[in-house]
């Protein structure tokens, strides 16, 4: 009979030496914010620091070791989990009382994940805990302890990115004319899948929410939605009314790919243009202006500087360039970031965003999105003929370096041009 408690090889763990580096990094700035301790409840944040999306309760006490308390699976969590301290977590509420308490000890100054956690649920938090306890935001300490990536993580986001590479160079050998956006992208979805990506695209953000990414072609590109992005698109249905739907792919016209891989938990993002034959030359020189705007923007990711002065600098060369109204959205539709941190999510610590202060450092990751959308033809920038209603994109994810950033996405950003087949 076979062990169910084996795993295959394919199945690989968190290293027990990454998780002993996260818990130590947290305590020092858990005992740095003046915290007695922090109580994890979101299953990302749970996973980083145990290992394992078994759900429950993690403790993570400013000195001593943690204690996990498991609501499903124990069995799971003691397979997957190197943590030392993993017990059952009581049902009766009184009995889960009893034991916070005699986990958490004489604490009184403990942080929550204020961000992500719903309101009833803080609120039980505020019965189960001591009268004394203060309850504070720990979010920004854990999401700031997140942002830099250690060897292992830039190894899985490597995965994702090599993984990301080949889905493009799938894509190069489907498109067709005639082809929906929907069928491109279950195409490419069949793809990732088979090279390993996990099939999940985690957003932190309330009521944010995304598939595998989106496959626009024209001016659906360019289509405004609810979504907090560059680009939107149509969907296919207003209960996800965002990425592809039913247009088909036709001469010409300019398709934005963008798609992401997860890899061991591990998030890589990219966005390319294909085109099925020839585009408009306004296309490709407008194309050619955003990947030059592109390359200043690359320049300023370095550690020491700030994230807002980047995303105030691209606002300035998209002026110059004539591009302020199309800029990453256009009309009351623009968002107010260029770029974001990857991760185990994709709205990471940086914000590359309007007056965002965090600095970059070595070992962050980025992508970086400058993104135009144009809703209908339109002729200002000096180029001969109009540009066709279209998003005009480009976005690579990069490791931040000790002098300057490495792109971990190596999908050339120039047009793929598809030969039309006879």
């Amino acid at each position: 009979m076979s062990n169910p408690d084996a795993l295959p090889a394919s199945y690989k763990l968190v290293p027990a030496a990454e998780i002993e580096n996260r818990l130590s990094r947290a305590q020092t700035a858990v005992n740095a914010a003046g915290l007695d301790g922090i109580i994890i409840l979101q299953n990302v944040d749970r996973y980083y620091f145990t290992g394992t999306l078994q759900d429950g309760i993690l403790w993570l006490p400013a000195v001593g070791s943690p204690v996990f308390w498991v609501r499903r699976s124990l069995e799971r969590a003691h397979l997957e989990s190197p943590l030392a301290d993993i017990r059952p977590q009581p049902e009766a509420f009184s009995d889960l009382k009893n034991e916070l308490g005699a986990g958490i000890g004489a604490g009184t100054r403990i942080g929550m994940e204020f961000d992500v956690i719903p309101v009833r649920l803080l609120s039980r938090f505020r019965k189960l805990l001591p009268e004394s306890a203060v309850i504070s935001d720990a979010a920004p300490l854990i999401r700031t302890l997140r942002a830099r990536k250690s060897a292992y993580e830039i190894d899985c986001i490597k995965g994702a990115a090599a993984i990301m590479d080949q889905v493009m160079l799938h894509a190069a050998r489907v498109i067709r004319e005639g082809i929906s956006e929907l069928e491109l992208m279950a195409e490419l979805e069949h793809q990732a899948r088979r090279l390993g990506h996990l099939g999940i695209v985690r957003m932190r953000g309330f009521n944010n929410e995304l598939f595998f990414g989106h496959a626009l072609s024209g001016a659906e590109g360019a289509r405004r939605g609810y979504l907090d992005a560059p680009t939107n698109g149509l969907g296919l249905s207003p209960a996800f009314s965002q990425g592809a739907g039913r247009t088909r792919l036709t001469p010409g016209v300019p398709v934005s790919l963008d798609f992401m891989v997860n890899f061991e938990g591990y998030l890589a993002d990219m966005t390319r243009m294909f085109s099925l034959g020839e585009p408009a030359p306004s296309f490709l020189q407008t194309h050619e202006k955003l990947l030059n705007l592109n390359n200043e923007l690359v320049s300023m990711l370095k550690p020491g500087i700030e994230c807002g002065s980047i995303y105030a600098k691209a606002l300035e060369i998209a002026a110059d360039f004539g591009f302020a109204d199309y800029f990453l959205g256009h009309g009351r539709d623009q968002i107010s970031f260029v770029g974001h941190g990857v991760g185990l999510e994709v709205d990471e610590f940086p914000f590359i965003a309007r007056d965002h202060k965090m600095v970059l450092e070595r070992d962050m990751v980025v992508a970086l999105e400058p993104k135009l959308t144009f809703s209908e033809p339109h002729n200002s920038f000096s180029l001969p003929g109009n540009i066709p209603a279209t998003a005009v994109t480009t976005e690579t994810t990069y490791l931040i370096t000790q002098n300057s950033a490495t792109p971990l996405t190596l999908t050339p950003e120039d047009i793929k041009i598809i030969k039309i087949l006879n």
